[in-house]
């Protein structure tokens, strides 16, 4: 029987679990999501951020395209009090603009960023359609939806054996982080269940490694 879904909270807002987030290795699956992004869409421009965390992907986004302008929203005061200095220690103030947003209620008018993109937040979100419709109504025609998250293991023996290969050197403390967070993940058929509501072909989801699935999908003009 296919493991069901088991939420976990929506916003990881305490000190603790922000520093514990903080400190994780994320500098592999960071690193592979910029280039997947960049390998759709070199400039970037205008693009927002949802569910940044601790701001670590618009660091190194800005890095590699100097004329990319990000801003970068959550809904954990913790989290985005990180993100802050990170970026403070980074020089990125000019190109990166950090606030307290939901993501399932966007404060910009249609179409104001040429690309959106999320990783790993869908997961974080009791009923993610809402969160997907918002970042498509703010997206430009033409602009790129790029979002990519967990996906839940169908077994519990799939989901301890990620745990012990992704999360061996963490503490007990974050491997239970990293074990609530492929509960919480959605299979690919409802991730593309989503999609057939929004009206984007099914295709634009796929698996990409043994834990993600991402959706790539450019808004037509």
């Amino acid at each position: 029987m296919s493991l069901v879904r088991v939420l976990e909270p929506e916003v990881m807002d305490t000190d603790e679990d922000a520093r514990a987030y903080d400190s994780m290795d994320h500098a592999a699956v960071n690193t592979a999501f910029c280039d997947a992004l960049l390998s759709h869409d070199p400039d970037l421009g205008y693009a927002l951020d949802v569910g940044t965390g601790t701001c670590l992907l618009p660091i190194q986004l800005c890095r590699r395209v100097p004329t990319a302008r990000l801003k970068a929203i959550d809904l954990s005061v913790s989290m985005l009090a990180l993100g802050r200095s990170h970026v403070e220690q980074a020089g990125l103030d000019a190109a990166i603009a950090l606030a307290l947003v939901d993501a399932k209620a966007l404060p910009e008018p249609d179409e104001t960023f040429s690309a959106v993109l999320s990783n790993s937040i869908v997961h974080h979100i009791p009923e993610p359609m809402g969160v997907l419709r918002e970042m498509v109504r703010v997206l430009r025609p033409g602009g790129l939806l790029f979002v990519r998250d967990l996906v839940r293991p169908e077994a519990e023996a799939s989901l301890a054996a990620l745990v012990d290969t992704y999360a061996a050197n963490d503490t007990p403390y974050q491997r239970a982080l990293f074990d609530a967070s492929l509960r919480a993940a959605l299979s690919l058929e409802e991730v593309r269940e989503m999609l057939r509501s929004l009206q984007i072909p099914l295709e634009c989801a796929q698996l990409t490694s043994d834990r993600h699935w991402t959706l790539a999908f450019r808004k037509p003009s």
